[in-house]
């Protein structure tokens, strides 16, 4: 009886140390996976200390205390391998066992005594740690914590298998001592820690999945967020802070190529005589050109309110040229739901990006394609 009430309270203080372990490590992550369980070893800890207390004094009841507040343990560990999926509150489910544990509890505490008491309640803890067992196993989460959870769980469930088998063996010889069933504190205990170290293993497995989860959904954002900051929305080209942004790549990669500058003309007679509805229309026609000509590793930038810019890296003058030599014949336009459909003229100028890339040859490269464009464009007023 000693060994057993010594095996008993070691594991009563083991149960209060992982009790606070849990309760410490959820107070900082916030997860109601290890609330659960700080729940469940606080629950285990009174749970010992009643039966303790039964062993050493008779009082009315005297099981009960042991009987419900197991009950309780046992709830808590199941709504903690729950959480693990499905992050709802804990408190709800917990108080709904203590109101629901009364009257079980209660039950086999009046019901039964002596070795037959310990019989049923193994009986239902073995019940309890496979139902712990198959919460776990039917998770969706990954990882090393899991299954370790998941074997000690199986492994306590058929330790109590076998401590209700010696218990109605037990009882069956009129409560005849058997010496092995003095070592199930220290047992249990062992088989505890481990699996409250799954726990931990597990919890913290999670956790680390969902802040990569929202650590990626950031980036994410933030990528889509820099995006919209560099593009134009009424076209979906770039804007002028997009040529900022890989300005320093063309330098540093020495990116040859060609720059071209096109001009709408008449996009302010189409405002004026139209609306700015129309004249929007034209320059979202005339991006849509440009963008069906353009490769893929080109860069089309809406460059002021009817300009475009064409950044054509290792694309030589003639090669430039001959890829937007459709743009002289300009781009269909069909304003209004009446008006009939009529070319956008287009002026355009190339700039061609060669020797050492610096900041001062883009910008050189970019004002000689805008005279070129200008030369282009008075030359087509002088012909109509």
């Amino acid at each position: 009886m000693e060994l057993s009430v010594l095996g008993t309270l070691v594991q009563a203080v083991g149960a209060v140390l992982l009790a606070l372990i849990f309760f410490y490590l959820s107070r900082g992550s916030g997860s109601r996976v290890l609330k659960a369980a700080g729940w469940g070893w606080l629950f285990l800890s009174v749970a010992l200390g009643g039966l303790i207390l039964s062993v050493l004094y008779d009082f009315p009841f005297e099981r009960f205390p042991y009987q419900y507040f197991k009950l309780l343990y046992f709830a808590a560990l199941i709504v903690a391998a729950d959480r693990i999926d499905h992050d709802f509150p804990v408190a709800r489910p917990i108080l709904r066992a203590a109101i629901g544990s009364l009257p079980l509890g209660f039950a086999v505490a009046a019901l039964f005594s002596g070795s037959l008491f310990y019989a049923v309640h193994m009986g239902i803890g073995a019940v309890a740690w496979f139902v712990i067992t198959l919460f776990i196993m039917r998770s969706r989460a990954r990882g090393l914590g899991r299954k370790f959870s998941a074997l000690l769980a199986g492994a306590t469930a058929f330790a109590h298998v076998a401590y209700a088998l010696l218990f109605a063996y037990s009882a069956s010889r009129a409560n005849r001592a058997i010496p092995a069933l003095g070592y199930i504190g220290f047992v249990d205990l062992f088989l505890e820690m481990l699996f409250g170290i799954g726990l931990i293993i597990w919890a913290m497995e999670d956790t680390e999945a969902r802040l990569e989860m929202v650590h990626a959904r950031t980036v994410g954002e933030t990528q889509r967020t820099k995006r919209r900051a560099q593009l134009d929305p009424l076209t979906e080209a770039h804007n002028r802070f997009f040529l900022e942004e890989i300005r320093p790549s063309l330098i540093d990669d020495n990116a040859s190529g060609s720059i071209v500058l096109i001009d709408v003309d008449g996009l302010k007679t189409i405002n004026d005589t139209e609306g700015h509805e129309e004249g929007d229309k034209a320059i979202w026609t005339v991006a849509t050109a440009i963008k069906k000509l353009v490769r893929g590793n080109d860069f089309l930038i809406r460059w002021g309110g009817d300009e475009f810019l064409a950044l054509l890296p290792g694309c030589g003058r003639a090669e430039a040229e001959a890829l937007l030599a459709p743009l002289g014949g300009g781009a269909r336009f069909t304003p209004g739901p009446h008006g009939g459909e009529r070319q956008l003229h287009l002026s355009w100028g190339v700039a061609e990006l060669d020797g050492q890339v610096t900041a001062a040859a883009i910008d050189d490269a970019i004002a000689r394609a805008d005279q070129a464009m200008y030369g282009v464009r008075a030359a087509t007023r002088l012909r109509r």
